[in-house]
This record gives structure tokens, C-alpha cells and sequence, in this order.
């Protein structure tokens, strides 16, 4: 990933990484809460005003930086849908001539792979906070007047600008300190969300999609473990290798 950056940002010509022999990553540990901790959590949530942001994270199973870069007119109120199309990410400033980074600036990217850009349906409940979240965002504009920096961001600070890339995180770690519940990160919550759709029975490749994945590979590799190895991995094979039309023999 960091390599593909360097392309983009033109600080080298030409990525070497295809070319070389990969390696397994090390597979993140995945923290799940039990519901009686997920109330716990989205009760505690309500009054720190991170409570659509952790929806968005537990519910639709976004990245943090999507939730960031998610604006008012990617929602679509009468459809109930979010339309993913950015991502806000910290990009290092390296003064010209230098070689070390200076500092960091918060900026908009494209999503993270092409698979990324998706239209997602959303619970009820996640509609009526962005909702919610207009009416204190159109608050700020008459408070900031000419000071507000009307991106149409629906998670910003008062201002209007977009949060730091840390802030969501270090919201979350204090909401769990203060009321007793294990660690969780945003990518937590993302786990969560995959994880309630893998107990449900959902088709590895729907929940590929609906994550953003570049392949089902990926997701095949980090939920594998939380699958039914009995029954869920080999119906998955069976109709992912298995072509159309064929009769499967010994």
C-alpha cells in the first residue's frame, strides 16, 4: 500500500511490488462485543455525539476514513442509501528538496480499492441520525457564519472542517474506559458488522461487497475463523469453484 501511495504521490516512477514474491500478513485480532456490551456501548454513545459515527462503523460497516469523508449528498433520504465514494486520510507533507516528513494534512482521497465505491441500504435508525446530525451541522453554519467551511461533510467539527484521522479512535477508547467495555477501534466495529452477517447466514461474497473488499479473498481471510467450518466454507466453495451448469463428481 505504501509503495502504491509512493506512485501516486509521483515520489517514484514505478511500484516493484508485483513483481516480488508476497507473504501472508499477520491477521488482526478481532474484538467482538457480546449484545448485553453492544447496548452497554450505543447508550453510552448517545450522549457523546459519535453516536451516528458509531452507527455507520457497527451497522453499515464502514471504514473509519469513509465515515470521515461521507457528506449530506451522498444520503439518499426516500431510498434510505449511502453512496460511498471518498475517504478522508492523513497524507505526509514533505517540503520541497526534503527527504522527511514535515507534517501531516488531513486531505480527500478516492476509496480504497474499486470495490470500495458501493450504495449501501441503511437501517432506519442510522437515516434519522444523519438527519439529526443536518440540524446541528446547519446550527454551526448560523454560529460560524463566514467562518464555516461548508464541505457537506456529515461527521466534521463545528467549523466544518474534517476531523483529524485520530479523533474517532480516541473518542471510541475513552466511551470504553469510562463504562468498563473491552478496547474496540472503528475497525472494530467494522469487524462487528461482518461478523453479525457472517452468524447470519450471509453469502461470503454479499458481505465481500457490502465491506468493500478487492476481493473475496480478502474476506474469506480474515472471517474464515468465524465461519461455520462444517457447512458455511464448503457451501462457499462448492458455489464459488463448482462452474455453472456442471455436476460436481469424485
Amino acid at each position: 500500500m505504501a509503495m502504491k501511495e509512493a506512485v501516486i504521490q509521483e515520489y517514484i516512477r514505478v511500484n516493484p511490488i508485483p513483481a516480488t514474491k508476497p507473504y501472508p500478513r499477520r491477521k488482526p485480532t478481532i474484538v467482538i462485543l457480546n449484545k448485553a456490551n453492544v447496548k452497554k456501548l450505543l447508550k453510552a454513545a448517545c450522549d457523546s455525539g459519535w453516536y451516528l459515527e458509531i452507527l455507520l462503523g457497527l451497522f453499515c460497516g464502514l471504514r473509519k476514513g469513509e465515515i470521515s469523508g461521507l457528506k449530506f449528498g451522498d444520503f439518499d433520504a426516500e431510498n434510505r442509501t449511502i453512496y460511498i465514494r471518498r475517504q478522508i486520510t492523513s497524507n505526509p507533507v514533505i517540503p520541497k528538496g526534503g527527504s522527511k516528513i514535515q507534517t501531516y494534512k488531513v486531505i480527500e482521497k478516492p476509496p480504497k480499492t474499486d470495490n470500495s465505491y458501493r450504495l449501501l441500504r441503511i437501517p432506519e435508525a442510522v437515516a434519522k441520525e444523519i438527519e439529526k446530525r443536518r440540524t446541528v451541522i446547519d446550527a454551526n453554519k448560523l454560529q460560524y457564519g463566514e467562518q464555516y467551511f461548508d464541505h457537506d461533510y456529515i461527521s466534521c467539527q463545528e467549523n466544518g472542517l474534517p476531523h483529524s484521522t485520530t479523533v474517532m479512535n480516541s473518542a471510541l477508547t475513552k466511551l470504553c474506559s469510562r463504562n468498563g467495555l473491552p478496547h474496540i477501534t472503528v475497525h472494530g466495529l467494522r469487524h462487528m458488522y461482518a461478523t453479525i452477517l457472517v452468524e447470519q447466514k450471509v453469502p461470503l461474497i454479499k458481505i465481500s461487497a457490502l465491506l468493500g473488499h478487492a476481493s473475496v479473498n480478502t474476506t474469506f481471510e480474515y472471517y474464515c475463523e468465524v465461519m461455520d467450518e462444517n457447512e458455511q466454507i464448503i457451501t462457499f466453495m462448492n458455489h464459488t469453484f463448482v462452474p455453472e451448469g456442471s455436476v460436481a463428481t469424485c
